[in-house]
């Protein structure tokens, strides 16, 4: 660069003598003669870092160099001794992404300079090419500004400013908008062609089924419905294509931030609630329908969460009021499922084993869907009709009541007279791999069936009349609610095609976590993910062609040839017979890794905390307080007790009021305990545990039944006519803080009342009892001259003594029975008021009291330090003030 300036204008002295002229920067001086000079820009090293670039500009670039320097004399003369004849190069201008390179020719002082990028010319952009892929590029992958300025400048690269990003995706939001109206009137025109071609007509004019969805720019959370902006859909059923989309927008950045706004382009369009966006839009396609398209919009598939139904039949004039509402079935049980939870959450008692557990829950709405499923294949004009019976009838058939259920119902068919004893089927102690194989099933056309009725052997048994029927009357209210619908369930519809353009206008505005309403950013995303729907897997490349009239480049097409071949391999794989299985597996594996207690105590609510424990004295009155609330009721709030627990484990009263207590089948454990050992693991025991069963238990329970008439056939054998009644959570009426759950209760003609316990074993080993008491480790019985019997120190035996001392029977009757080979023996054991009052019954009580009650009352766990651990008592324990049967003051040696 050559200037010609005044030397006093540009000079400034370095010394006093006037000795050692310079020039400040950017420039240099490269030539002085007299008054005249030769003053060159120099290049900002400052700026020096990567830029994009494209190859053809710089090979143009590289050509005009070479070719000046050829013809230019001054250069080659320059080359010829050896000099450089060009000065290095140098950005002279920057545009975003896009820069002005050049050189100095050093022999004409010629500036050769050329551009990094072309620009587009065509009818929405002049801009750069590279700056508005840049733009483009952000928009697809929900970003905006900041995240790609954030980018290139970790490159060490010059970014965009946020006016020229807006201008970009304002031309952008054009491109895509105009080609997807197109693109619209070609899917209008399809459907309208198919409607023909299937003699569809009302009055007239073609009719189609469409499905309609709509969302907004943020996540609401069931409770926060307050978004700037709302998007809604309509789709054709046949073409699954979008016929009209319609977008809200409740703010302008410039509107509201000057009071006096210049002209601009305004994207606010709604004033009213975002709730009322959705039928707004979908209200105002309809209205649209006959005059874009030319067909009506007579059939509706859509979910019950807005208005828009209503406001068709309101709104719509001439045949708004004919148009019928088909019900989404996956979003009809998706409702159904959070009502149960709802349920549950609202009614304690409904929770555990052999009610509504979640596996429970999960076979429920499963089989409501199964039901849909396979009635909308009948094409029948009984089929809604026959959807509703067996919504209605889902209840039961899961708890293994078959008689209401209906021809494709395998249980019904293969559950004879003499084996149907109306067990239910559902419960927790179910394998978690069973469960997994189920609901892969449940959701797999051809086999949904077969796994459903086949999940009933997997699972504990309890009599169907022994459920909770105040249970079965709410979980009826909310099947007969969905069972009104049937008649929009016929078909088995869903929204999936609108639910799938949810998720991909995710992806464009970054998941509803980037506020974009502020200017048209908004409307632009949204009619990018239309545009995908339409186009499919490559429609970018499709629109930057259609719209610029360029090509998108090789790699721009290369990731989307790569990506639609993607495409086609995952559908491929999803048709894989093991896919929705494994897809489940891991869906409930996670669900129970996520949901047990180990990872509560990691996060959230329940999670360990630190807590200073209680001083000596608040917490003895923290155990009287628990002991009068409790424990010392009344007997006949206890005999309320007993009747409400007959169930036993369905009943979720039994459940609660014996973690109050310590129960005859842990006496053993307590009494036997080693006293070196700690209190801790005990105590979470009795009273944290998530033990829910296992086979054995399950085959116990599945047994006892059958246990109870043998046991009644031998004693007859024996010319005892006895008989057995079901009893519940039996408290001892000194010993409040005592209970026991027997298996019956025995009362013989005579006159004679007792108790019965079964052990029901399941065996690995073919073995008899006899072989068992000498192989088997631990085994309950013992032989002596030939003769079995309970070992008098085995953890059954503290149980039995427990049953009778706590219940004041005389005896119990003590059952083992094995299938395996199958072989039975009774026992009869009375009580040892010895061994229970000398040595049970002051362990038991130390234990309650210096224990148990302490985490009863004030609870440690989950907490640090923990449980407490009283260690080593060795002392005089004070009983006056309890009501025991013993001694006032005893000597108890007890760890």
């Amino acid at each position: 660069m050559k200037l010609q300036v005044k030397r006093k204008r540009l000079f400034k002295k370095l010394n006093k003598k006037g000795e050692g002229y310079t020039i400040d920067m950017p420039y240099k001086i490269t030539h002085m003669e007299g008054l005249k000079m030769k003053v060159e820009k120099m290049p900002d090293k400052s700026k020096m870092g990567y830029r994009l670039m494209d190859l053809e500009q710089v090979d143009c670039f590289l050509a005009d160099v070479t070719r000046h320097v050829c013809i230019c004399p001054g250069a080659l003369n320059l080359a010829l001794k050896g000099m450089r004849p060009t000065t290095p190069l140098t950005e002279i201008n920057s545009f975003g992404l896009a820069s002005t390179i050049g050189v100095l020719c050093q022999g004409c002082n010629q500036m050769i300079k050329h551009d990094t990028s072309k620009r587009l010319n065509c009818l929405h952009s002049k801009k750069y090419d590279v700056n508005v892929r840049a733009v483009w590029g952000s928009m697809v992958t929900g970003n905006g500004c900041d995240h790609l300025n954030e980018l290139f400048g970790t490159l060490n690269s010059p970014g965009l400013r946020q006016g020229t990003f807006t201008t970009i995706e304002e031309e952008i939001s054009e491109m895509w908008r105009s080609v997807l109206e197109e693109e619209m009137l070609a899917a209008g025109e399809e459907e309208r062609r198919l409607a023909i071609q299937n003699n569809e007509y009302h009055q007239g004019v073609p009719y189609i089924t469409v499905i309609a969805d709509g969302g907004w720019s943020k996540r609401s959370h069931k409770h926060t419905y307050n978004a700037s902006g709302g998007v809604a859909i309509i789709i054709g059923k046949r073409t699954g294509k979008i016929l009209y989309i319609g977008i809200r927008n409740k703010y302008c950045y410039i509107c509201s931030t000057q009071s006096e706004p210049a002209e601009h382009k305004c994207f606010k369009n709604w004033t009213q609630s975002s709730q009322a966006m959705e039928s707004d839009i979908i209200v105002e396609g309809f209205k649209k329908a006959e005059e874009v398209h030319g067909v009506r919009y007579l059939k509706l598939i859509a979910d019950g969460d807005s208005s828009v139904y209503a406001k068709i039949h309101e709104e719509v004039p001439i045949w708004g009021k004919y148009v019928t509402k088909i019900e989404c079935s996956n979003h009809a049980c998706k409702c159904l499922r959070s009502n149960l939870e709802k349920l549950v959450n609202d009614n304690p008692i409904y929770k555990g084993q052999n009610k509504l557990s979640k596996p429970t829950r999960v076979r429920l709405v499963s089989a409501v869907r199964c039901a849909i499923r396979m009635r909308s294949q009948e094409n029948s004009p009984m089929s809604a009709r026959k959807i509703a019976h067996d919504i209605r009838n889902s209840i039961h058939h899961i708890f293994g009541n078959h008689e209401k259920c209906s021809d494709f119902c395998k249980a019904k068919s293969t559950i004879t007279p003499e084996t149907n004893d109306g067990n239910a089927s559902v419960g927790e102690n179910m394998d978690e791999e069973n469960l997994f194989d189920d609901q892969y099933a449940f959701w797999t056309e051809g086999s949904s069936i077969s796994a459903q009725e086949q999940s009933r052997l997997h699972s504990p048994n309890t009599h169907y009349t022994s459920l909770d029927k105040q249970m079965l009357a709410d979980v009826s209210v909310l099947l007969n609610r969905l069972a009104s619908k049937s008649d929009r369930l016929i078909g088995n519809n869903t929204t999936n095609a609108a639910e799938a353009w949810m998720h991909i206008r995710s992806k464009f505005d970054g998941g509803k976590f980037n506020n974009l309403c502020n200017r048209g950013s908004w409307h632009a995303r949204c009619y990018g993910a239309a545009a995908r729907q339409n186009l499919g897997t490559k429609w970018a490349t499709t629109v930057w062609e259609s719209s610029t009239k360029t090509s998108p480049g090789y790699f721009f097409i290369e990731m989307y040839n790569k990506r639609d071949k993607d495409y086609e391999n995952t559908k491929k794989s999803v048709k894989r017979p093991d896919h929705q299985k494994k897809r489940w597996q891991k869906k409930m594996k996670g669900w129970s890794e996520s949901t047990s207690k180990k990872a509560r105590r990691e996060y959230g609510p329940n999670s360990t905390e630190v807590c200073d424990d209680l001083d000596i004295t608040t917490l003895e009155q923290l155990k009287e307080e628990y002991l009068k609330l409790h424990i010392e009721i009344s007997n006949d709030k206890l005999d309320q007790i007993e009747k409400q627990t007959v169930q036993q484990s369905a009943s979720q009263v039994w459940k609660s009021e014996r973690k109050k207590r310590l129960t005859a089948s842990n006496y053993g454990k307590i009494v036997r305990r080693n006293p070196k050992l700690k209190v801790t693991p005990l105590v979470k025991d009795l009273l944290y545990s998530n033990f829910k069963g296992n086979r054995c238990t399950v085959k116990g329970l599945q047994e006892e039944r059958n246990t109870i008439h043998e046991y009644i056939l031998k004693k007859a054998e024996l010319g005892h006519n006895v008989t057995v009644e079901p009893v519940g959570l039996i408290v001892n009426r000194q010993h409040k803080f005592l209970a026991a759950s027997p298996d019956g209760k025995v009362k013989d003609s005579n006159g004679d009342i007792g108790l019965i316990e079964i052990k029901n074993l399941l065996q690995n080993k073919n073995i008899s009892f006899m072989q068992a008491t000498k192989t088997v480790k631990d085994f309950c019985l013992v032989e002596k001259n030939g003769v079995l019997s309970l070992k008098k120190n085995h953890l059954y035996y503290y149980q039995c003594q427990g049953l009778v001392n706590v219940t004041g029977l005389p005896w119990i009757d003590f059952v083992v029975r094995s299938l395996s080979p199958y072989q039975i023996h009774i026992e009869r054991i009375y009580s040892d008021k010895d061994l229970w009052n000398e040595i049970m019954l002051p362990k038991l009580t130390a234990f309650y009291h210096q224990v148990l009650l302490s985490e009863l009352a004030a609870p440690r766990y989950n907490k640090v330090p923990g449980i407490r651990e009283p260690g080593i008592w060795v002392g005089i324990i004070d009983f006056t003030n309890i009501a025991f049967n013993i001694p006032s003051f005893i000597m108890i040696h007890y760890q």
